[in-house]
Formats: C-alpha cells, structure tokens, sequence
C-alpha cells in the first residue's frame, strides 16, 4: 500500500519571522534570539520577500571589520526559491538537496509580484516528518 503524500501545508511554519532589508546584523541576531529561529524572511516594501538571513550568515560576517554596519540586505542569501504548499516533502528535499539550501519559503504564488511568504519548511522539519515514520 503506497503512502499518501505530505504536503508542505501539512507541516509548514505559517508564522514567518521577517525583517526589514535595512536592519542592520546585530538587529537581526536580537529578533532571532527573541523569536526562537535560526532563519528569517528578508523584505523589502517595493519587492516583497527579497531573501533569507540565517544563523549561518550572520556567524559568517560576525567579528569582521565594521560587521556591524552590515544590513539584512547585504547578509543575506537573494533569489529565494518559490515553492507552492502543495509541494510534497519528497520535492521539496530534492529541491533542498540540489541547492544545497537548508529552508524554503513557501508562498501562495509565484514572485513575480510582491507578497509575503505564506509560511517556512526547513531540513529539520522534513526529517521530523520521517522520524515519525508519516513520510
């Protein structure tokens, strides 16, 4: 008996922690902290979703000379992947997978207007999803 597919809206973060491209990196790893993520949105009031700041980003320009004059938008990883909530996990890991990214956005459309992501999926909730043995 094969198992029924999971979609990205069955296990999809909906509250997605973003922050504004001019925030600068110390701004930034505050809201992280408070929130409790390891990835925000990035967003810009002309493009919608711009790119994603994480952890990893803000280690990697931490400690450099003037780090901390350094902005959401100069940190962050651009050209977001759009992915639809219908997506299954299955997709979504082999995206994951080829490009070599760790979190997707998902949104309800495509980018080619401005909008705000309609959730998050990251590795980590794709393999909780396998460790329940649903996937």
């Amino acid at each position: 008996m094969k198992k029924k597919s999971i979609f990205l809206k069955d296990i999809m973060t909906k509250r997605v922690v973003t922050v504004a491209s001019t925030l600068s990196i110390r701004e930034i790893a505050k809201v992280m902290e408070r929130e409790g993520v390891s990835g925000v949105a990035v967003t810009s009031p002309e493009r919608g979703v711009v790119g994603i700041v994480t952890e990893c980003d803000v280690l990697h320009h931490f400690g450099k000379k003037n780090w901390e004059l350094l902005t959401a938008e100069e940190i962050m990883t651009p050209n977001i992947e759009a992915i639809m909530p219908d997506t299954t996990l299955e997709q979504a890991a082999d995206l994951m997978q080829k490009k070599n990214i760790h979190r997707l956005l998902v949104m309800d459309r495509d980018l080619s207007e401005p909008q705000m992501p309609a959730g998050i999926v990251s590795a980590c909730d794709i393999v909780k999803e396998i460790g329940k043995g649903v996937a």
